[in-house]
């Protein structure tokens, strides 16, 4: 499959160096370059010993091949930054669901216990984080990634209220 072409063919030495040139700013082969190369070898065959049909059709699958890749790497590319905003729209989505209930987790240190009820959810160095208003009125960011659990705000105020032993209504029969 190896041709020999003429190095000493001054348009073929051109060829070569613009084909450097470009190599060296993309640091890889590409499309163009391998066309490139290819009309380059077809210009200076030796008339007397033409390329072989096999050679041109091996290069042209080869050519096909690289084209078939770039196309996959591309959609690849695409698919991946799409499913990127995807899950982040997701995790929105998920924590705008919180708003109002009443959430516990870790902070970010995994020890301190935050509690209280969502606020809003934001978007943080790449993570989505809760901002939940403890019950002494402070605001705190939580992780969604370190809730341990989450209830209804209602459902929180009543267990409090049930397991507190101050609380002793009485009922009258």
């Amino acid at each position: 499959m190896s041709t020999a072409i003429d190095t000493t063919n001054s348009t073929n030495s051109t060829n070569s160096t613009n084909s450097t040139n470009s190599t060296n700013s993309n640091a890889s082969l590409g499309e163009n370059d391998f066309l490139d190369l290819l009309v380059t070898e077809m210009e200076n065959q030796d008339p007397t010993s033409p390329m072989d049909n096999t050679q041109s059709v091996a290069q042209l699958a080869q050519f096909s091949a690289l084209q078939q890749m770039t196309n996959v790497a591309t959609a690849m590319n695409t698919l991946n930054q799409t499913f990127s905003e995807y899950y982040q729209q997701s995790l929105l989505s998920q924590g705008a669901a919180m708003i109002g209930k009443s959430v516990s987790g870790l902070d970010k240190d995994g020890k301190t216990t935050i509690s209280g009820t969502v606020e809003l959810v934001k978007w943080s160095d790449g993570n989505p984080m809760l901002e939940v208003r403890e019950s002494d009125g402070t605001l705190a960011d939580l992780d969604m990634s370190m809730i341990t659990q989450v209830q209804d705000a209602s459902s929180a105020s009543n267990t409090t209220n049930s397991t507190d032993p101050s609380n002793t209504s009485k009922t009258t029969n």
